[in-house]
C-alpha cells in the first residue's frame, strides 16, 4: 500500500510539472529572425571590410523572447591609417546590444592593412518578433 501511495504521490507530482512546463513553453513569445542586415557607416571612400555572421548554425532562426544572440564582425583595414569602430548599435525595434557584451571595448582601434574580431551579443526583444535584424556599425578614419 505505502508503495502504490509513493507512485502515485510521484506521478502527480511529474504531472503538474510537466503541465507547468508545457504552459511556459507555450505562453513564451518567440523571436524569428529571417536575415541580418549589416549596415556600416564610415566615411566616404573608407578602405574598410566589414562582414557579420550569426554564431549558429544559419542567419535564420527562431529564438524565445528576452534572450541572446551572438553576431561576429570581422573588420579588415585596408587603409593607410587606423580605423575606428566607435559603435555597434540596432535600430530594430525591441532589439539592443549592450556595449557591455561585447567582445572589445570601444573604440576599437584597427591598425592598417589588419584584421580584428568584434564579437557582439544581441538582445531580443520581450515580445514576438518576425522579421531581419539591423546591426550597424559606425566607423571613423584617423
Amino acid at each position: 500500500m505505502k508503495t502504490a501511495y509513493s507512485l502515485a504521490i510521484v506521478i502527480i507530482t511529474l504531472v503538474v510539472v510537466s503541465g507547468i512546463v508545457y504552459q511556459n513553453y507555450e505562453t513564451t513569445p518567440m523571436v524569428n529572425v529571417q536575415g541580418i542586415k549589416l549596415i556600416v557607416n564610415e566615411p566616404q571612400n573608407a578602405k574598410i571590410q566589414i562582414t557579420g555572421k550569426v554564431l549558429l548554425p544559419s542567419s535564420t532562426f527562431t529564438i524565445k523572447s528576452s534572450s541572446f544572440f551572438e553576431y561576429e564582425l570581422n573588420i579588415s583595414n585596408h587603409n593607410t591609417v587606423p580605423i575606428y569602430i566607435e559603435s555597434v548599435t540596432t535600430n530594430t525595434p525591441g532589439f539592443q546590444v549592450p556595449t557591455t557584451y561585447l567582445s572589445q571595448s570601444l573604440p576599437l582601434s584597427v591598425d592598417p592593412n589588419t584584421s580584428k574580431v568584434l564579437d557582439i551579443t544581441v538582445a531580443t526583444p520581450t515580445t514576438s518578433y518576425t522579421g531581419t535584424v539591423n546591426i550597424i556599425v559606425n566607423a571613423t578614419v584617423s
